[in-house]
C-alpha cells in the first residue's frame, strides 16, 4: 500500500511506465491527486484505469503539485551493502538502445541479470518490421485511424498533417 503520494517520484526513472493504478492505495486522495500523478509522471497514458487527456496533462503540469522523495531517501549515506542487490547491477548494466531489436539472447542475458527465467527458443519470435503498402486490411485500418484522428487536431496540427501527406504524396 503507498501511503505517501511522494513515494511515485521512486517511479520518475521509468520512462516507459504507461499504465498506474493507485486508486485502491490511501495516496489517492484530495482534489489535485490526479493532476499530481500526472505532473510526476507525465508519460502515463492511463491512470486509475482512465486514459490520459492531453488537455488534463496540460493542467496537470500548471496545477498539479511538484512531489520530492523525503530527505533520508535522497541523501547518499546509504552505504552499498544497504542497496538493493538490483540497484547494483542496473549501474554496471550499459542502457538498452532499442529493446525492439534485442537478440534473444541479448534478452535472456538481461533477464538472467534481472533473476528472471529465460525466454525459451519455442517462444520467441522476432518482431515483424512492416514495409510500406502492406495488406489492404491493414491498409483500411490505418486509414480508419488516421481520419479518426483527424478529428481530434485543432487547425494548427491539421496544417502540419496536410504538409506531411503533400510531402509524402510527392515520394510516391
Amino acid at each position: 500500500m503507498i501511503t505517501n503520494l511522494a513515494d511515485i517520484c521512486y517511479l520518475k526513472h521509468l520512462p516507459n511506465l504507461r499504465t498506474l493504478w493507485l486508486s485502491d492505495n490511501p495516496c489517492a486522495v484530495g482534489d489535485r491527486y490526479r493532476l499530481t500523478v500526472l505532473k510526476t509522471l507525465p508519460n502515463l497514458h492511463k491512470l486509475d484505469n482512465i486514459a490520459v487527456q492531453v488537455e488534463e496533462l496540460n493542467d496537470a503540469i500548471e496545477q498539479g503539485l511538484d512531489l520530492h522523495l523525503p530527505e533520508s531517501s535522497r541523501s547518499p549515506s546509504k552505504s552499498s551493502s544497504q542497496r538493493p542487490q538490483s540497484a547494483k547491477k542496473d549501474k554496471d548494466r550499459s542502457p538498452v538502445e532499442d529493446p525492439d531489436k534485442l537478440t534473444l539472447e541479448q534478452t535472456n542475458k538481461i533477464r538472467e541479470e534481472l533473476g528472471l527465467k529465460p525466454v525459451p527458443t519455442e517462444k520467441y519470435s522476432p518482431v515483424k518490421h512492416y514495409r510500406p503498402g502492406g495488406s489492404k486490411a491493414r491498409q483500411a485500418n490505418l486509414l480508419q485511424a488516421a481520419l479518426c484522428l483527424v478529428k481530434e487536431l485543432d487547425v494548427d496540427s491539421l496544417e502540419a498533417v496536410g504538409n506531411a501527406v503533400k510531402d509524402r504524396l510527392e515520394a510516391l
